[in-house]
């Protein structure tokens, strides 16, 4: 028998591999776009391979951008050799999702990062983005927390948990491993063709999702906020700069709508689950809130925000402007749809804005997902936060999250997703995007021994 600090301590002995596998993985550039995975994708895979872990490829893009995948059965027979369930032997799937059997746990990380602005790239402190030099505190590099260290992490876990398979005895469990190169985009050819395209995508669903996304050891990720991104487009008539009698140009309407667009943020009040506003409204939670997506989060997290990234209009200092084109993006808390707020849009432009000028606007539904959550007392809210508690000293609290991630694919399918991983502090920064090798090393740990807690390892 191995109990729980036997198999932590095993992991932990491999500490030198661990991050050599990270540094190699950031070291393959994998920025999307363009979206080339291939090479990082390979990094991970020849790692899987070398252990002994059967890998697969699906890849609806093209060998250039890979998915990777890969699954197990745990337990005994009665012969001490894991239960041929299936007729595939070893390695095969572990029964269909949602026949009742068993518990399947798929634990999923994305290989695309963001690009890299390569005006900069002599600015990066140890040899550029893609250096992965590691100081002895830190690992450099685009992608690092985003979620490089997060996918590694999943891949390390897994890989342990496959060796030590037969310790695992949770009757009839399973576990799948989903790495994916396409969410820094939207997903679709990633994590959501998995679990809608897939000839096989009822496997990928599991019972339960659990994901390394930066968002702070502290931390245990139940919902997160939706996007509603919408394109605004006004027209009004264009002049000479001295004539504001006669138009009040495309530029100030857009100004008068964006004052009005923020309005939603104090205006429009979502439909929230009392559990949820109770949790949320702790003082405890609400430091950890701040804490870890900076003060004033605990403000945002359960209420829409409104941002204007985009506005371009006019072509001259002295010209009335005829046309200005808004791109405005709408994080929708969780208990809002977004036929409330696109409602509220429509009866604010026909009361206010009709007369002499003209707007319309489109929504950006490709980039437009709706908010999810699942319940924040899971069973394995609760194993994850006693792993966070014994690995790190600190037990991590259930929140939901302002960013979005491909947690949200599976909670649309019903299927309860957590995400816990390292801070996201110089997420996506400009320059010297840097992961903490200690958080890095405990995210490895949690995810393992959350996993093995909740298949029964040791029993």
């Amino acid at each position: 028998m191995m109990d729980k600090q036997t198999f932590l301590n095993l992991i932990s002995a491999e500490h030198d591999s661990h991050v050599a596998l990270l540094q190699s993985f950031i070291q393959a550039p994998s920025p999307n776009p363009p979206g080339d995975t291939a090479q990082a994708a390979n990094v991970l895979k020849e790692y899987l391979v070398a252990l002994g872990v059967p890998v697969r490829v699906i890849a609806p893009q093209g060998e250039g951008r890979p998915n990777l995948v890969a699954e197990f059965d745990c337990g005994l027979d009665d012969g001490g050799e894991v239960a041929d369930r299936t007729g595939k032997g070893d390695d095969g799937p572990s029964r269909e999702a949602g026949s009742g059997k068993g518990k399947r746990v798929v634990m999923n990380g994305h290989i695309d990062v963001f690009p890299v602005d390569e005006v900069q790239n002599d600015k990066w402190m140890h040899g550029g983005p893609w250096s992965g030099y590691n100081d002895g505190k830190y690992i450099f590099g685009r992608g690092g927390v985003d979620m490089k260290a997060g996918t590694a992490a999943s891949v390390i876990a897994f890989s342990h948990l496959y060796r030590l398979r037969y310790h695992l005895k949770r009757p009839c469990s399973s576990v799948a491993l989903t790495l994916v190169s396409d969410e820094e985009t939207g997903g679709k050819f990633g994590s959501r063709w998995l679990l809608e395209n897939d000839p096989e995508h009822e496997k990928w669903k599991g019972d339960v999702m659990i994901n390394a996304e930066p968002g702070g050891l502290q931390s245990i990720r139940f919902g997160e906020k939706g996007t509603l991104r919408i394109t605004f487009t006004i027209t009004t008539r264009g002049v000479h700069g001295a004539y504001t009698h006669l138009s009040e140009g495309a530029n100030r309407v857009a100004a008068r709508l964006v004052n009005r667009l923020v309005r939603i943020e104090e205006e429009i009040k979502p439909e929230l689950d009392e559990r949820i506003v109770e949790h949320m409204s702790r003082p405890e939670v609400r430091a950890v809130v701040d804490e870890i997506m900076g003060s004033g989060a605990s403000e945002n997290v359960l209420r829409p925000t409104v941002n204007v990234g985009v506005m371009r209009g006019g072509i001259k200092v002295n010209m009335i402007p005829d046309r200005c084109v808004l791109e405005v993006d709408i994080r929708l808390p969780i208990g809002l749809g977004k036929e409330v707020v696109l409602r509220y849009i429509d009866e604010v432009i026909e009361r206010e804005f009709q007369e002499r000028m003209k707007v319309e606007y489109a929504v950006q539904e490709a980039a437009s997902n709706p908010s999810s959550y699942c319940a924040m007392d899971h069973e394995m809210v609760d194993v994850l936060a006693r792993a966070g508690e014994d690995v790190t000293g600190r037990k991590p609290l259930a929140i939901p999250s302002l960013g979005a991630t491909d947690a949200k694919f599976w909670r649309y399918h019903g299927v309860p997703a957590f995400v816990y991983g390292v801070s996201p502090e110089t997420m996506a920064a400009a320059v010297d995007e840097r992961v903490s090798v200690e958080e890095f090393l405990s995210v490895v740990k949690v995810h393992a021994a959350a996993v093995w807690e909740y298949l029964g390892g040791g029993e």
